[in-house]
């Protein structure tokens, strides 16, 4: 009763935890919204400046600091996608944030112990964001995109008196930023001086690789399943009933995954490599395969592969604790699903023995075994193989637990 209990909770924790990241980023950036919009300043009055000289730059710091409490609200949501690409522009704002906090205004203790707390939890976390999103992806390009929009139009203003003629006001760096960004150039404001050639040097390169960045990343996915559907047309997806599934790419599970082919068994693998690796996995087995991307130790992931309609699930991955975690996800499915998972490191036998997998083997038991048994020179019948295979995973049937 208490392992079912504790399987329920860590399958919950599993379940949510990103979620809760996401949620502790969106409240760093409203924590940063917040006390901007409630100073006194008025921040719209930034964008009414005439002239370089005329900027309070006390009051200008608020303009990145809002953007950027913003900017992580918007991130926030990619989160919630588990996308790769969220979690590493969090974790850039969030160190901004933390060192912007501490520069600018130290008197907010609260927003760096919030932002130190959401750094750590992404770090430690790290591993559950391993997707590709078009949603996430078109955040970051947004944010790129207005990063790169106030640098340029703010350094324009900075090199003002460097061009022909001389940028004073806001408006006109905001045209000369869009103009220069998007390398059209009409040549109606010149660099003069190397530092505004410098300057807009950089503006070129950063809008070129924003731009690039940001078409391949939105539109890249898109093209990409276009093109595979008018080459290889709509696939029918495989009926996933009295299949097996293989969890992972180790080469346990792409020999386990050839022979059962070899007798023509249904099989899903679910591997944490993203789409675009499939082709090379294929290769791998030698086979075409129904390939599902996601984390095995997710339920619903396990759900989309069928797990409640199949035969076994096979725990075959790199990893004892992933393999342990498996197990656990699918028994609080349902307990009388089958699994099978290896133990890859003999240390970890009786901590793995402990899910209550239904098989159990230790391929490196077994090998060490026979080579001991080789090197020795002792004579090796089936009788014997069977029964070193039956060691190595502590029994095929399940003890007692101790």
């Amino acid at each position: 009763m208490h392992i079912h209990l504790l399987q329920k909770a860590l399958e919950f924790w599993r379940r949510v935890r990103h979620s809760l990241v996401a949620a502790l980023v969106f409240i760093n950036g409203f924590l940063i919204f917040r006390s901007v919009w409630g100073q006194n300043l008025d921040l719209v009055a930034l964008f009414h400046i005439k002239n370089f000289t005329d900027i309070n730059w006390t009051h200008a710091v608020n303009g990145p600091w809002l953007l950027l409490g913003m900017f992580l609200m918007l991130n926030a949501f990619g989160l919630l996608f588990r996308a790769r690409i969220a979690w590493a522009v969090s974790l850039i704002l969030l160190m901004i944030v933390f060192t912007f906090t501490w520069h600018f205004f130290p008197h907010l203790g609260a927003h760096l112990y919030w932002s130190a707390s959401a750094v750590l939890l992404l770090i430690l976390l790290s591993k559950d964001f391993n997707h590709s999103s078009a949603t996430a992806g078109g955040i970051a390009a947004f944010i790129s995109f207005a990063v790169l929009l106030f640098y340029s139009t703010y350094g324009a203003l900075y090199f003002g008196e460097g061009f022909h003629p001389a940028i004073h006001d806001l408006m006109t760096a905001f045209y000369f930023s869009m103009v220069t960004m998007t390398t059209v150039g009409y040549g109606d404001i010149i660099p003069q001086t190397e530092a505004a050639r410098l300057f807009t040097i950089s503006v070129i390169i950063a809008g070129i690789t924003v731009f690039a960045t940001s078409l391949t990343t939105v539109f890249g996915p898109i093209i990409r399943g276009g093109l595979n559907k008018l080459v290889k047309g709509v696939q029918k997806p495989m009926n996933r009933k009295n299949h097996f599934i293989v969890c992972g790419t180790s080469v346990l599970a792409s020999s386990t995954i050839w022979q059962l082919h070899k007798r023509e068994l249904p099989v899903t693998m679910v591997t944490i490599e993203d789409e675009d690796k499939f082709t090379q996995i294929e290769q791998r087995v030698g086979t075409k395969l129904d390939i599902i991307s996601g984390d095995s130790t997710d339920s619903d992931v396990l759900l989309e592969a069928g797990v409640e309609h199949c035969h076994a699930v096979l725990a075959l991955t790199e990893d004892d604790a992933t393999n342990a975690f498996i197990v656990l996800s699918v028994k609080a499915i349902s307990p009388d699903i089958k699994v099978v998972t290896a133990v890859n490191d003999a240390k970890n036998m009786k901590k793995v023995k402990r899910v209550n997998a239904d098989v159990l083997l230790s391929p490196q038991l077994f090998g060490s075994e026979i080579l001991a048994s080789v090197l020795s020179g002792e004579p090796i019948s089936n009788e014997q193989l069977l029964g070193m295979l039956l060691r190595s995973g502590d029994g095929l049937v399940k003890e007692e637990q101790d």
